[in-house]
């Protein structure tokens, strides 16, 4: 479930005192792990030099490629899926080069032709039938309704790349992915050990590479502070993640970050993530310190976008034509009745 396993069996696999036939079992899962990343890795090469091939510029993100800068090897990082992002413009032109040679879209590629889909969505899932690998294609890293504003130049000349089976691929510079990485694990309250070692072993390995005062700027202006430095406290309190001295007195000075690590901690330490309430805090309670820490997303503000901002589903109930824009509202309020009246 925390998507450690072949770290687990790395470290157990030498220790005389584990009986046989756990490391057995462990060896068989990892190998399983293991024979599935290298597919999906296979899978993420080609898709980059068929992109390369026809001019479209694509950044890989997590899977593989962070598996390989983390750990210097695809298998020892869990992963499900693929995530590419490509530039808004192109984002059409690249599923359907891949719909074209067989691969199966979950939603008509048409609907990346709707500009209202392109602005309330993120990621559109496409998925290879022959090996089941499935591949999220985004145009961006976060829902305007929950990151209001991004600074993250996805598409920096500054980005980093990785080498897979002597393949350049691209991915976000350090900063930014380390960025991305704790919005990515505060947004789901650290769920997984393995989000947490993700940053553990990207500080740890590119500590000199790392501008704490640009992540703090970067943070600042797009209000998420408290996320940031939410995910940095929990890797120091669980993995002793050595941080920067004015990250350590950020964290130390915010006694909401203080509240929602224990609470993270506790939840982790006692196995209580699975059902989805901590004895400490509950998951409602700690959501609400997400939102009163910035004033901006508060209650009243969550609930009438909740029930008026239109969201990914309204769009894919109906391609409207771009001109009809505006019948989305009619479409979202039709959806929330079915949802919660006639279905009740």
């Amino acid at each position: 479930m925390h998507g450690v396993l072949p770290l687990v069996h790395k470290s157990l696999r030498s220790i005389n005192t584990i009986s046989e036939s756990v490391k057995t079992e462990l060896k068989n899962i990892n190998f399983s792990i293991s024979r599935r990343n290298m597919l999906m890795s296979a899978e993420l090469i080609k898709i980059i030099e068929l992109f390369n091939a026809n001019s479209i510029r694509s950044i890989a993100i997590k899977g593989p490629v962070l598996s390989q800068i983390i750990h210097n090897d695809i298998t020892q990082r869990q992963f499900t899926d693929l995530d590419i992002l490509v530039d808004e413009s192109q984002i059409y032109e690249a599923v359907k080069l891949l719909v074209d040679i067989g691969y199966e879209p979950e939603y008509s590629i048409e609907y990346l032709k709707n500009k209202t889909l392109l602005k309330v969505g993120k990621d559109f899932p496409v998925t290879n039938t022959a090996n089941d690998v499935l591949i999220e294609f985004h145009w961006r890293l976060f829902l305007d309704r929950y990151i209001k504003k991004s600074n993250i130049d996805l598409f920096s000349e500054k980005n980093y790349h990785c080498v897979i089976n002597n393949v350049s691929i691209e991915t976000l510079e350090l900063n930014a992915q380390l960025l991305y990485l704790l919005l990515h694990g505060s947004k789901h309250y650290w769920e997984r050990l393995e989000w947490i070692v993700d940053i553990d072993r990207l500080v740890r390995l590119y500590a000199d590479q790392i501008d704490w005062k640009q992540l703090i700027t970067m943070a600042q202006e797009m209000e998420i502070e408290f996320m940031m430095y939410l995910g940095l406290a929990v890797s120091s309190e669980l993995l002793a993640t050595p941080l920067g001295t004015i990250i350590l007195e950020g964290i130390l000075s915010d006694q909401h970050v203080q509240k929602a690590k224990e609470a993270i901690i506790f939840q982790i330490n006692n196995d209580t993530i699975k059902n989805e309430h901590s004895g400490l805090i509950s998951f409602e309670q700690l959501n609400k310190i997400f939102l009163l820490k910035d004033s901006s997303r508060g209650w009243l503000r969550q609930y009438i976008l909740g029930l008026f901002q239109i969201k990914e589903l309204d769009v894919y109930m109906l391609n409207l034509p771009n001109y009809l824009a505006p019948l989305y509202y009619c479409v979202r309020l039709y959806r929330l009745f079915k949802q919660n009246v006639l279905h009740r």
